[in-house]
């Protein structure tokens, strides 16, 4: 008999995701399972009043088990609902004594430190969830990211972070790959350097990239500017393919996403080449760089490999305007006219604020398709 009690009551454990009604069956007098159970009627249908049936499963759960977390959250919601505050409170802090583990007590928790303005103590418990439970993090990480506009958060946060709690490193790689606050968090990592808090590369060009993708490209050529030294916005940049990182800013040379073209950036020593090769009929951008050019002429100029197409197919150089303007087209010669060198001009008009630097590939009806490589491109202001 013992056995078979034994073997019911594991097995309810889990049924219980399941079904736990059936679970309850199976394990009646489990109060962590009735708890569930409790939970899971409160979920379908919220009520309120403290003789529900809910209420009833989450009472007799805690008398078969007092620590029974899934139980005392019914009992505090319920009492939110009523308007019971005192009551919720007094639930919830006992639910957050007794378990370290259960999120919902943890959130309340985390509210109940906010609504008394209390920085340090909504913290601790954000720390505590993220510690305990792997959901919190897609629930706590927006709101704490959202939060970095604040300064007096960030003041706070940084303590939690120096401790190297484990969330640390995934919290560092969201508030820059998300952009829901990348001021924020660049001012996070700025005032973080007295603990050895810095950005990644790959961090770096995402809160770079966040800010131009909200249209505050003065903020993120700034911030680019700190930690590429000696950009200039009359140039462009890494004339020989040479940055050899994982994640590239928009102001660093891009391949394209087209996945019918093979575009690569391959290193050789201390340069790159940019090896491209394109299928018949096909065209499309195969590198681009952003930039933020000044009024005025510009000289774009470079060399290539490997180029034998007629004129009609050979891939081209394109800058074009923030709205959409072509500002011109530089074709590429085949690579054995003068050694593949080529050049161009440029001209950018008063009221182009930004533009994007773009080879493209056009299509062709060569049974080999066009390929090629890159050994060099940089755009100079002629002035």
């Amino acid at each position: 008999m013992l056995s078979y009690i034994g073997t019911a009551s594991s097995l309810a454990h889990v049924v219980v995701k399941a079904d736990p009604a059936q679970a309850h069956l199976m394990a009646p007098d489990n109060g962590v399972i009735l708890a569930d159970y409790a939970q899971t009627s409160f979920t379908r249908r919220p009520v309120k009043e403290a003789n529900s049936a809910p209420a009833n499963l989450a009472r007799e759960a805690l008398l078969a088990e007092p620590t029974a977390a899934d139980a005392l959250t019914v009992l505090g919601f319920q009492a939110q609902l009523r308007g019971d505050t005192a009551q919720a409170d007094r639930i919830f802090s006992y639910s957050t004594a007794i378990s370290r583990r259960e999120l919902r007590p943890r959130l309340w928790a985390i509210e109940e430190s906010i609504a008394r303005g209390d920085i340090a103590g909504a913290l601790r418990n954000y720390d505590i969830a993220l510690r305990t439970s792997n959901d919190a993090l897609g629930l706590l990480f927006p709101s704490l990211t959202a939060a970095l506009a604040e300064p007096r958060i960030r003041a706070a946060l940084l303590p939690v972070l120096d401790s190297d709690p484990v969330w640390k490193d995934s919290f560092l790689g969201y508030i820059a790959k998300t952009g829901i606050e990348p001021e924020g968090a660049i001012a996070l990592f700025r005032e973080g350097r007295a603990i050895g808090l810095e950005a990644s590369e790959d961090a770096q060009a995402n809160l770079v990239n966040a800010l131009f993708g909200q249209n505050k490209r003065s903020e993120a050529w700034a911030y680019y500017r700190t930690f590429r030294s000696g950009a200039r916005r009359d140039l462009s940049r890494d004339p020989n393919f040479a940055l050899n990182t994982a994640v590239k800013s928009v102001f660093d040379w891009q391949t394209g996403t087209d996945m019918r073209l093979s575009a690569a950036i391959l290193q050789q020593g201390n340069r790159g080449i940019l090896d491209f090769s394109v299928p018949p009929s096909v065209g499309g951008a195969l590198v681009s760089q952003a930039q933020l050019l000044p009024p005025g002429p510009y000289r774009l100029e470079g060399q290539s490999r490997g180029i034998d197409q007629p004129e009609r197919s050979r891939p081209y150089w394109s800058l074009t305007c923030q709205d959409g303007r072509e500002l011109g087209r530089i074709v590429l010669p085949n690579s054995d006219q003068d050694s593949g060198r080529f050049t161009g001009r440029f001209d950018v008009p008063a009221g182009c604020v930004s533009q994007t630097l773009t080879l493209v590939a056009r299509s062709t009806d060569d049974i080999m398709g066009v390929s090629g490589q890159i050994e060099k491109a940089r755009l100079i202001p002629l002035s």
